[in-house]
């Protein structure tokens, strides 16, 4: 529990005197739909932002090989082609307009993962970008 033990990287380190505003922490998620949180996923309610498929996830690994792996740090990567996938296509959007955009259209899930970040849900780009899709028109 990222809100209880102190987890870096962060938004906020104590030389600061506001969080960053374009950092995400994230979890990662399951596919299984009664546990969506990996057993291995840090988690919070007010300090990780969003979950993101971490389990599981074929990746590549040295000497031109693939592997099955898990852990946030298959979960963040999934997240940072998404928002470079958005700033890519939508580059009026800023990287915190992109950040919002990401947090507000995550997929949201009842029962006690609610509860293990601040929006509640997974990643869905799809979402985002129509969501990124509008607010880029308004620019």
């Amino acid at each position: 529990n990222v809100d209880e033990t102190q987890n870096f990287p962060t938004s906020m380190y104590a030389f600061q005197t506001a969080p960053f505003k374009s950092f995400l922490t994230i979890g990662a998620s399951t596919s299984e739909k009664e546990k969506l949180n990996a057993s291995f996923s840090n988690y919070g309610k007010t300090k990780v932002d969003v979950f993101a498929p971490g389990q599981e996830i074929y990746n590549t690994i040295p000497d031109n090989k693939y592997k099955w792996l898990q852990g946030t740090s298959m979960a963040a990567p999934v997240v940072s082609g998404a928002a470079a996938f958005l700033a890519s296509y939508f580059p009026k959007l800023s990287m915190e307009d992109i950040k919002n955009i990401l947090m507000e259209t995550a997929t949201k899930h009842k029962g006690n993962f609610a509860d293990l970040s601040v929006t509640g849900g997974v990643i869905n780009l799809k979402s985002a970008i129509k969501k990124a899709k509008k607010l880029s028109r308004k620019r």
